[in-house]
């Protein structure tokens, strides 16, 4: 099975955040830095959008982008005036909506710059930092610009019927946490990993011996981008499928992997430098465990939540410890 071309990617324009929420899957928080120039931007933006046959889809995230909002904007505005193509949409904790002028100035720049979307993120883990009628405010106002199709809230049943979960003792906001968690739309990865999964059932790592990453690592389309080039997966933070330090090198990157794991003969004997990689599409997280306990890794007694709570565990232990180094980070990811 070929690896797909990346048709849609996201640039984490910072992993700096105003807020800690336990669901984040790249640890952003305050400080985290990691800020995008916008020449870096638009040499990743030309990459992805000639390494595919079929161009590919950008949106720009973090970390929260409003948080850079003259790199934010410069950048929309570049790519449209390069022929980019059009700047797929923008996600946000709507920190910045302290009133509908603000709003509506910044969703009407980005709207002529040529964002298709706003995304904005609602759940009882934002709510702790963002105070729930900021959403609102910005939801509304931006549908007045953009028309409501162009407003996309994650998730709306929060933001309609949710709470401000900063104010609540420390026992019931965990409480609320655990249920929220166990609807599933959480990726336990990053810090999501080291706080949400604790509040899941658990089982044994034997328990998700069927588990394997290829199509989420290979053939998901989605990748991600951060300031210094490093390509992930959409949904596995953490593994770096490669660096990209001139735009070039995205298309150089996809050949690579698409060379290495072609057909699952060739996958098992990756070469030197994709050995998380290899491990991950031929056997899933198990099978790093097994990589891990050969180099000092004790299992949890507890278990883990699900596979991605597995192999986020294993591999935190691995980077702490200098284990498969250029294959695992930004570091940032494993310090939540």
């Amino acid at each position: 099975m070929p690896v797909k071309h990346w048709s849609f990617a996201g640039l984490l324009l910072t992993y700096e955040c105003g807020a800690r929420c336990a669901s984040c899957y790249v640890c952003s928080a305050p400080g985290a830095g990691g800020d995008m120039s916008v020449e870096t931007g638009l040499s990743l933006w030309s990459g992805l959008a000639s390494a595919s046959p079929r161009g590919c889809r950008v949106h720009v995230g973090g970390g929260e982008p409003f948080r850079r909002w003259e790199t934010l904007i410069e950048l929309a505005r570049r790519a449209r005036d390069e022929g980019l193509g059009p700047l797929e949409a923008v996600e946000t904790n709507a920190f910045w909506a302290t009133g509908p002028r603000v709003v509506r100035e910044r969703v009407a720049a980005l709207d002529d710059a040529g964002m298709g979307r706003l995304t904005i993120s609602a759940d009882p883990y934002h709510q702790q930092f963002v105070p729930l009628r900021r959403v609102r405010r910005a939801a509304a106002t931006a549908a007045e610009v953009l028309g409501e199709r162009r407003v996309r809230v994650r998730w709306r049943d929060w933001a309609a019927g949710g709470l401000d979960t900063a104010a609540l003792p420390a026992d019931r906001r965990r409480a609320l946490f655990a249920d929220y968690a166990r609807k599933g739309r959480d990726r336990l990865n990053g810090r999501a990993a080291a706080e949400l999964a604790e509040l899941l059932p658990a089982a044994p790592p034997g328990a998700f011996a069927d588990a394997v990453c290829r199509d989420r690592l290979l053939r998901s389309r989605h990748v991600h981008a951060d300031a210094e080039g490093v390509l992930c997966g959409g949904t596995c933070a953490g593994i770096v499928l490669g660096r990209a330090g001139a735009a070039d090198d995205v298309g150089r990157i996809w050949r690579s992997l698409s060379e290495d794991f072609a057909d699952s003969s060739r996958a098992r004997v990756a070469p030197t430098g994709r050995e998380v990689l290899r491990l991950l599409v031929g056997g899933g997280p198990t099978a790093l465990l097994a990589a891990a306990v050969d180099r000092g890794y004790l299992a949890r007694a507890a278990g883990y939540a699900d596979p991605c709570h597995l192999c986020w565990h294993v591999r935190r232990w691995l980077f702490e410890r200098g284990h498969f180094a250029g294959q695992l980070g930004p570091a940032v990811v494993y310090r939540p």
